[in-house]
């Protein structure tokens, strides 16, 4: 148990690499490897992702032109062959042409997903994970207001705006910059989105220039009104926040009666609107004992995903930073999140980055692995994908934008603040040197930096830097870095007069690791 004011004080970059606990993997390799690897195909890259006088690349055109019955007169000629060479190749793949139109080429997201990984292999080269032009997705803490009290809130949200929010204008003007920047997926969260009156207008501006939207909420006020109108905007999947199977518990976290049964009802609510529904959960000492119940009832609720927030020590967390799980716990916690994903009863997402190193150690080769925060799929070819978009995208495939305009590595890294949209392009804040120093995973300290599963996880940079004011540190909430939670529970010991003594566990199958310490 870690008290709240047991932080080592060291500056970025202190930490030293440690022995290494991991056996070397035996990953499977796929051909694309060795072809995107080439410099000609780095070039066709570039070439095809280019952005043209439109801002759109010529890889995004031939997706949205193919086999399209709009088209008419020249246009319709134009198209005809590259479409009939797309018929060709998908037949000689042996791949559903109806499908493919519908998930992939006539599907803006994912056809802007493509185009900003091969601009990224085109300006980078193929890296494990791989670093990119712009980020795959933003979180955008887009107003501080709250109708909640949450213990935990890493925001410190509550019952006002701040006064420096953005004006509605500039809110509109930041959606046009990451639509100009090629940003697929955008998350809103806050504070409580719902309760902002200029929601909605960036809602329906972001869908109208082609951008992913997902939402996270409270769930106290998603109306069945608000669940219809946040589909009409383009809300594809909305997460809820429930803290434990107790009503007055979650209240009580929550700082407001009655905030249980409103945020199932908004589970409900999302859920009949046909929006695809999340139930998430920050596990902490209190509850994570009840792990497979929360599952099971996310699963009775008719929730299609189950979301794991990690607990990090900041904003109101830092008050309850003796909750936080031991390594021994979370790895537990990790393995009950890794067999409901195998089950594949319900997906499973989890924003700790050993989420992917959990599904490569305790999983079947063809079976189901995280690829990031969000995504996830079966067999070998996805376990390769996971090595280039797993583990923490914190600078390097991710940002979030603060109420304000600043845009922070992370939501949960607030207080490093790499530029201001009310001053700078994105493009421009974008590339940093914390955000090359965080796209390089070889340079972190501890087990991180020598860890055989690297690529998969990484190690949270929020916990890292939260714990130790080191933002290339270990994250101390590995079985792996146990050498690191030691050193802050003998911190503790120096200040405090009694702390219960670490209990030894045993080392996760199949890790490699020799010994692993755990304290309950």
């Amino acid at each position: 148990m870690i008290p709240r004011d047991s932080l080592i004080p060291v500056g970025t970059g202190t930490r030293r690499k440690v022995s290494k606990l991991t056996a070397p993997l035996l990953q499977p390799r796929h051909r694309l490897e060795g072809i995107l690897s080439r410099p000609l195909t780095r070039k066709m890259l570039a070439w095809l992702a280019a952005p043209g006088p439109d801002g759109r690349s010529l890889f995004e055109r031939l997706c949205e032109n193919y086999d399209n019955p709009h088209l008419r007169g020249w246009e319709r000629v134009k198209w005809t062959l590259p479409s009939l060479a797309i018929d060709w190749g998908l037949s000689r793949a042996g791949l559903d042409k109806q499908l493919m139109k519908e998930k992939l080429f006539h599907h803006h997201p994912t056809v802007r997903a493509l185009a900003l990984t091969a601009r990224s292999v085109a300006r980078y080269g193929l890296r494990e994970p791989q670093r990119f032009a712009a980020p795959l997705f933003v979180v955008w803490n887009i107003t501080q207001l709250c109708n909640l009290n949450c213990k935990h809130c890493y925001q410190n949200a509550g019952p006002r705006p701040a006064p420096d929010e953005l004006t509605l204008e500039e809110r509109l003007r930041v959606v046009d910059e990451l639509a100009a920047n090629g940003v697929p997926f955008l998350a809103i969260a806050g504070g409580e989105p719902l309760a902002l009156k200029d929601l909605w207008p960036v809602l329906e501006h972001a869908n109208r220039r082609g951008i992913h939207l997902t939402m996270a909420t409270n769930g106290t006020l998603l109306t069945p009104e608000k669940a219809a109108r946040l589909k009409a905007c383009g809300v594809k999947y909305v997460e809820i926040s429930v803290d434990g199977l107790d009503p007055h518990e979650h209240d009580a976290f929550r700082g407001r009666k009655g905030a249980w049964a409103q945020a199932i009802q908004g589970i409900r609510n999302a859920v009949a609107a046909g929006i695809r529904t999340g139930f998430a959960t920050c596990f902490t000492r209190r509850n994570v004992d009840r792990a497979e119940e929360m599952v099971e009832f996310a699963i009775q609720l008719g929730c299609q995903t189950f979301s794991h927030f990690n607990f990090i020590p900041v904003g109101r967390g830092r008050e309850i930073m003796e909750e936080d799980l031991t390594p021994a716990q979370r790895e537990r916690l990790l393995r009950t999140l890794e067999k409901y994903l195998q089950e594949g009863r319900i997906n499973v997402i989890s924003t700790a980055p050993q989420f992917g190193r959990a599904c490569v150690v305790y999983g079947p080769q063809e079976g189901a692995f995280a690829t990031g925060h969000a995504g996830r799929g079966r067999g070998s070819k996805t376990m390769v994908l996971a090595r280039y978009i797993g583990g923490c995208g914190a600078g390097r495939c991710y940002c979030s934008i603060q109420p304000n305009g600043t845009v922070t590595p992370c939501v949960y890294i607030s207080s490093i603040q790499v530029g201001d949209l009310r001053r700078q392009s994105f493009e421009e804040i974008w590339n940093n040197e914390l955000f090359a120093l965080l796209a390089e995973r070889s340079r972190r300290g501890d087990h991180c930096a020598v860890c055989d599963y690297k690529a998969y996880c990484g190690g949270c940079r929020a916990r890292a830097f939260s714990y130790t004011g080191d933002i290339a540190a270990g994250d101390p909430g590995c079985v792996y870095n146990y050498h690191l939670w030691d050193e802050l529970e003998a911190r503790a010991r120096q200040e405090l007069p009694v702390l219960a003594a670490p209990v030894r566990t045993e080392a996760p199958a199949g890790s490699g690791a020799a010994l692993v310490a755990g304290g309950d």
